[in-house]
């Protein structure tokens, strides 16, 4: 028999789940707290003994939605070898997972307007920084590219992927809008060798 943290976890896990479907889907702005607790199989009153409201409903969808992207891009850059093609590769990655409907409903559509762009560029920093630094710092030991100041080419590295990324986001064919960005990005990397 569950204990009562062990079912307070899993309800809350069904309210999430059921806010990531339903956020993926009709957005912010068309998801309602019912419909989500009708989904999760909860009482509406449940989910507010979770989250106080939408937003921080959405803020939780949002970590799940970052951590999901952060692994399969960690997974793909632990089996590459540093070089300016797993680079690309690894950015690749990172649109192809954003051009997955829901992902981008979430992560690139409604989390920089309802949490303020200034709020989502911090997190998506705080989710990815580390790993752009990580591998630029990895492309320098191995001379795949230059030395240079590494904070400062992770910030301009990361700024222009998050611009591209909502960009694109916003573009009828994401598909084909990443292709120029990968493009660019490419040849930026080729001239920092």
């Amino acid at each position: 028999m569950p204990t009562q943290e062990e079912r307070k976890a899993a309800t809350r896990a069904a309210i999430i789940e059921a806010a990531r479907s339903s956020f993926g889907s009709r957005g912010f702005h068309g998801t309602k707290i019912e419909d989500v607790a009708v989904a999760a199989g909860v009482a509406k009153g449940a989910v507010y003994h979770h989250f106080k409201n939408k937003e921080e409903l959405f803020e939780a969808v949002l970590e799940i939605v970052t951590v999901d992207l952060r692994k399969a891009i960690e997974k793909k850059l632990q089996t590459s070898e540093i070089s300016v093609t797993a680079l690309v590769m690894a950015v690749e990655l990172f649109f192809r997972a954003c051009s997955d409907p829901e992902t981008r409903q979430i992560f690139l559509i409604d989390a920089p307007v309802v949490l303020g762009y200034g709020t989502w560029q911090r997190l998506d920093t705080e989710a990815f920084g580390q790993m752009v630094f990580s591998s630029l710092e990895a492309a320098m030991d191995q001379g795949v590219i230059r030395r240079q100041p590494l904070e400062a080419l992770t910030h301009i590295i990361l700024g222009g992927l998050q611009a591209a990324a909502v960009n694109c986001a916003g573009q009828d064919d994401f598909e084909s809008a990443t292709r120029d960005y990968l493009k660019v990005f490419e040849k930026l990397l080729q001239g920092l060798s």
